[in-house]
């Protein structure tokens, strides 16, 4: 942790254990949250001085988490797995295998818009905060590990190198 731009840093643990950390996003209330493996989620509201474990829906390994703007929570990872909460990761639901591989990159739109990317071409798209979800694969099948919203549109990153997904807007 640093508090001088990184010019000085000071270990701050998460957990006892030593999970690896694979990303961290903040939500807009600024709760950070992040996403471990093994099944280790994590949470702070006090901008990242302490750290809760939350309840784990899944026992494989979480790529990304992806906070939403009405609260809700999207937590994806190993083997296709994807996981949402209503409560801030109080308690979970889905889980369903969407795609054979592993869920990497997300994105959130406008208006509920959210896209989570992966492996093989992967792209689950939904237009309901992610309450549901459908398939839509990429016909390249290349793996993508970021979604970055701009405005409205939204680039991939990753095997494809960085490009414009055609028909978001």
């Amino acid at each position: 942790m640093t508090r001088d731009g990184g010019t000085t840093w000071n270990e701050r643990p998460i957990s006892a254990d030593d999970f690896h950390l694979n990303q961290i996003a903040a939500a807009d209330d600024g709760t950070l949250y992040i996403a471990a493996e093994a099944g280790h989620l994590y949470s702070s509201g006090d901008q990242g001085e302490t750290w809760q474990a939350l309840p784990a829906p899944y026992e494989g390994s979480f790529f990304g988490v992806l906070p939403l703007s009405d609260g809700a929570l999207l937590a994806y990872g190993l083997r296709g797995k994807l996981f949402r909460s209503a409560d801030r990761g109080a308690s979970w639901s889905g889980g369903g295998e969407w795609h054979r591989g592993d869920a990497d990159g997300r994105s959130r739109a406008r208006g509920g818009h959210v896209l989570v990317a992966g492996l093989a071409g992967a792209l689950l798209r939904s237009d309901d905060g992610g309450q549901t979800f459908r398939a839509t694969p990429l016909a390249d099948r290349k793996a993508n590990v970021a979604l970055l919203g701009a405005g409205a549109r939204v680039m991939l990153f990753g095997e494809g190198g960085a490009r414009l997904l055609e028909g978001e807007r």
